[in-house]
């Protein structure tokens, strides 16, 4: 059976583009999960193909429609962010043709499977995980039987019913490290800045902003099982820009034992792979972990969210200001902090601009003394997690308002999370980008302050209009009853702005 595995990247239509453009230009690496997909097909017996249109930079199927004209199914991968984009693949999959059978899988159509079913032409949706279920319906669908059997699977009949199989048992450890690895040696060259491998599946906390998928739950492959793989793969990397392999896991060193089992192999094996990977202030603080994991480290991400203790107890983070400014001095002392970046949230549901600027001021402190990158990103009302959750049982969301292109720049999602009202937002970000400036004497070279103001308040507030300005309804009552004995103009002190800068983070979205 041939198989199409569809990876639509993150697009949007922002500034009167004519079509969408994409928004991860700047490709981290290649999308893990469907090229693992494709090489267990392919163990199957199965004819498994990778459009990876976030390689492309494009939503256009059109150079692959010869590739797809005799699959027997296309799956297609979707996170909330690249949703948009899936609806526009799925939407050109029925012009083509109307009757191939489409599957989904990714962590959107696992969250609100009923909703896409009932809304969207497409046939199945694999919730979580997909290495059994994929093949599982594949081998199902090639045989002409019955799918009912297929775990994790929803679907609906020719009569538009719509059913839900029962969720299998999850991969076991062991058995994560047993599939092939995925296979990037079709990638063009250059164009992602590494490549992806997972080690573990899960985390064991569960934020109250986070919606990655296995919360209170982690699986952890055994060291050697996991550099067997990372060596499998390690040839390849050749074809990326800078050489790095990411540990896509939600946290690499949960089990910071582990981790220093992994590096122990590797000196062992005389290995030197670059490693990108996310941590944990407390996990950088295990005896032995930072020395070991060093000669490894190409970069790495803590997540450290709030600058006051009241924020982390919120948020069920697990730390304090003290363990973030503790592990931070320790980076600095081995000299690894110039390669950490410290990834905190702005305008999370509860703060105001009190709040906002003790964690600007604490990440500034943090910069400034031990010399950590620091990423200060908005809070985004995404779906999956506990706040959204909360608001949509509220009434103030539902997953409606994420299927068309712009969502990133939408007002009414960015005000229904962040509370700062906008003159407080413009506030804020001067003060962010006094600090920036300073960064960027300290360190010419180098982006060690990385901000972007919220896009929505730069479209519908600009920051000249913050001020008590003499217009709307002050100026109809102003022709209405015009001022005696006035006849000289008066120089009205507005000018055209600048642009803000609107980038966003490059990593920890959170999803």
């Amino acid at each position: 059976m041939k198989i199409a595995l569809i990876s639509p990247p993150i697009m949007d239509d922002f500034w009167g583009e004519p079509r969408p453009i994409a928004m991860d230009a700047v490709r981290e690496c290649p999308p893990y999960g469907i090229y693992l997909l494709q090489a267990v097909l392919r163990q199957a017996g199965h004819e498994a193909l990778v459009i990876d249109l976030i390689a492309d930079g494009s939503n256009s199927l059109k150079p692959y429609v010869h590739d797809l004209a005799d699959c027997g199914l296309i799956g297609i991968a979707a996170t909330s962010m690249s949703w948009p984009t899936a609806c526009d693949v799925v939407s050109q999959i029925r012009d083509l043709q109307a009757d191939i059978p489409i599957v989904l899988g990714g962590i959107h159509p696992t969250m609100f499977d009923r909703y896409i079913l009932s809304t969207f032409p497409v046939d199945y949706i694999v919730r979580g995980e997909g290495e059994v279920a994929l093949t599982s319906l594949c081998a199902a669908l090639e045989a002409g039987r019955g799918i009912e059997s297929v775990p994790n699977l929803s679907w609906k009949d020719a009569d538009g019913r719509i059913f839900r199989n029962p969720a299998g048992s999850k991969i076991h450890k062991e058995d994560l490290g047993q599939y092939p690895i995925p296979d990037f040696g079709q990638l063009p060259m250059k164009i992602y800045k590494g490549l992806s491998i997972e080690s573990s599946r899960g985390c064991v906390f569960d934020c109250s902003f986070c919606s990655t998928s296995y919360r209170r739950s982690w699986r952890g492959m055994p060291a050697e099982i996991f550099v067997d793989r990372l060596q499998e793969m390690m040839p390849q990397v050749e074809r990326t820009e800078l050489g790095m392999i990411h540990v896509i896991d939600d946290e690499f060193s949960m089990n910071p034992k582990r981790a220093i089992e992994i590096t122990e192999v590797l000196r062992h094996r005389g290995l030197t792979a670059s490693l990108v990977y996310d941590s944990r202030a407390t996990d950088v603080l295990y005896d032995g972990f930072i020395p070991a994991i060093a000669p490894f480290t190409g970069q790495f991400l803590i997540g450290a969210e709030c600058g006051y203790d009241a924020g982390l107890e919120l948020i069920g983070k697990g730390t304090t200001t003290r363990i973030l400014e503790d592990a931070a001095r320790l980076l600095y002392r081995h000299h690894l902090s110039e390669r950490a970046d410290f990834s905190f949230i702005l305008g999370l549901p509860w703060e105001t601009a009190k709040e906002v600027r003790q964690t600007c001021s604490f990440a500034s402190h943090l910069y400034a003394t031990y010399g950590v990158r620091i990423l200060l990103q908005w809070y985004c009302q995404i779906p999956g997690s506990r706040l959204w959750d909360a608001d949509r049982a509220a009434g103030l969301v539902n997953e409606t308002m994420y299927n068309d292109y712009g969502f990133f720049r939408d007002l009414y999602l960015f005000r229904a999370g962040v509370k700062l009202d906008p003159a407080e937002i413009w506030q804020i970000s001067q003060s962010v980008e006094a600090l920036q400036h300073m960064a960027r004497i300290r360190h010419p070279d180098q982006i060690m302050v990385e901000y972007g103001h919220p896009e929505p308040i730069a479209l519908y507030f600009p920051e000249f209009l913050m001020g008590p300005a003499c217009d709307g309804l002050s100026n109809l009552r102003e022709v209405a009853s015009p001022p005696r004995g006035k006849t000289d103009p008066i120089q009205v002190d507005v000018i055209a702005h600048a642009p803000v800068s609107l980038d966003r983070p490059l990593r920890h979205f959170g999803v």
